[in-house]
């Protein structure tokens, strides 16, 4: 891939989210979530329920309680056994994950250096994942300090490492969204969707690249194919409204996109939008007066 531009494109009003964001609506059901073994931020409160009945090494019960936003529990958890675990990648990915889970972006960043620095002290059958694992996070980190560029080739190195790994894949497609490279994005969302084509971002990620394609009635049946209870999703719900716009269907895109509460992140777009449906009805009505 050619060095990306320094400064980053100008976004429609169609915000798109790395999957390092989380919201308010938890992905409940694993047949919906592609990435649910991989991703560090895609633990749900089912999983999490699951997970906590269950007996587990003392990293799973860390990262658990982290997840769970208990960070002192889940960090004490790690660092009692920090004498133990000096040449344990996976030790240090797990230290990194809860910084990063607690927005410390710069310390998450020192102990995944450390898991690096642990990798050639790694059994050969685990060395592989541990390594994508490893660079796919520090993928995560750079999104967050946007290096860009370094973001692309620790994803693209998870990924070559490990194959099957579809994280990193799906976090480059959205670095090709934020850059308008919409074909590129879409070869890759293409190929994840025949590994889970119910999984929620997936869906999105592909009506909002068809959407930058202005071809509309792909991205509407992209989002349409989104489980009911989640089209209200702060991210969600402005583009499925305004593909419910484009199709006339005024008064169903104001109702959905008018009795939501958004992230803060989104309250302008969609404020955006709702005045443009408003706009439209009034038209609409005037029209239907001549």
């Amino acid at each position: 891939m050619k060095k990306m531009k320094s400064k980053i494109l100008f976004l429609s009003t169609l915000l798109v989210g790395c999957s390092t964001q989380t919201f308010e609506k938890k992905i409940e059901t694993s047949d919906v979530d592609l990435l649910k073994e991989e991703s560090l931020m895609r633990y749900n409160t089912n999983r999490l329920e699951t997970m906590d009945g269950q007996e587990k090494d003392f990293i799973s019960k860390a990262l658990l309680a982290c997840h769970q936003k208990k960070f002192t529990k889940g960090m004490g958890l790690l660092e009692q056994e920090m004498h133990k675990n000096k040449t344990n990648a996976f030790y240090w990915n797990a230290l990194g994950t809860c910084y990063s889970l607690n927005k410390n972006f710069q310390k998450a960043m020192f102990y995944y250096d450390l898991g690096v620095e642990a990798l050639p002290m790694t059994k050969a059958e685990t060395k592989a994942i541990a390594e994508a694992t490893l660079s796919n996070n520090i993928g995560l980190i750079h999104l967050n300090f946007r290096r860009y560029n370094e973001a692309y080739d620790a994803f693209n190195k998870a990924r070559a490492m490990v194959p099957g790994f579809f994280t990193p894949e799906f976090n480059i497609a959205q670095l090709y969204i934020e850059f308008n490279e919409n074909d590129k994005a879409l070869g890759i969302l293409k190929k994840l969707e025949t590994k889970n084509p119910d999984d929620i971002d997936l869906l999105y990620s592909l009506s909002l690249v068809y959407y930058r394609k202005n071809e509309m009635d792909n991205s509407y049946k992209a989002i349409n194919r989104i489980k009911k209870d989640y089209l209200n999703r702060p991210d969600i719900v402005g583009l499925y409204a305004y593909n419910l716009m484009k199709k006339n269907r005024l008064i169903e895109a104001k109702e959905i996109i008018g009795k939501r509460l958004y992230a803060n992140e989104y309250d302008k777009r969609n404020k955006i939008l709702l005045e443009e449906i408003d706009q439209k009805l009034k038209e609409q009505s005037k029209a239907e007066k001549k």
